[in-house]
């Protein structure tokens, strides 16, 4: 028995209605779960790059130690666990502490590069300083690594107002960790 022609387009329709809402929340899926990944990583990365810096903090840098912890190390250990993340997109690099202050990299690879700040010991004191350089207790401070990292999500372009061609919507995602000097 041949089907009529009338239910014949009913599948399309069918398949139409269903299908491309079905498609939709697939990518949508998928998208949010990139976007859950990114932001994880970088709250791992940040995080064990903070946990590096109170390690290697304070006392570190005391005489006879030779220890000396840069804000470079502690980029690369960022970097190293930052992983698919593109180091020149790793925004707003703060790095604070009590001992020396706030030291800000625009991008990770500014942090990777030579030169101030990268050379500069942190979260310690300057080489050779003591405990006692420090009266108000400052070897026990809180360290607090920041940064930010854009997402930039396909499904943007489905929104209204989008405008023709790719263009992607953009969120910085951002993570800090806070803790203290252990050492």
């Amino acid at each position: 028995m041949e089907p009529s022609k009338k239910q014949r387009g009913s599948t399309l329709l069918e398949f139409t209605l269903v299908g491309i809402p079905v498609i939709f929340m697939l990518i949508s899926i998928f998208e949010i779960s990139r976007g859950m990944w990114l932001y994880h990583t970088l709250a791992s990365a940040i995080k064990d790059g903070t946990r590096f810096a109170i390690v290697h903090g304070n006392n570190c840098n005391v005489y006879p130690s030779n220890c000396v912890v840069t804000i470079r190390d502690i980029s690369e250990r960022i970097r190293r666990n930052a992983v698919g993340f593109v180091p020149e997109e790793l925004k707003d690099l703060q790095f604070i502490s009590t001992s020396r202050g706030t030291f800000t990299c625009a991008t990770l690879a500014d942090c990777l590069g030579s030169g101030d700040p990268g050379d500069l010991s942190w979260p310690g004191g300057p080489v050779g300083s003591a405990p006692e350089d420090f009266p108000d207790g400052r070897q026990f401070a809180w360290v607090e690594i920041r940064a930010q990292y854009p997402f930039r999500s396909a499904i943007a372009m489905f929104w209204p107002g989008a405008g023709r061609g790719q263009n992607f919507g953009e969120f910085l995602l951002p993570a800090s960790s806070r803790d203290r000097i252990q050492y």
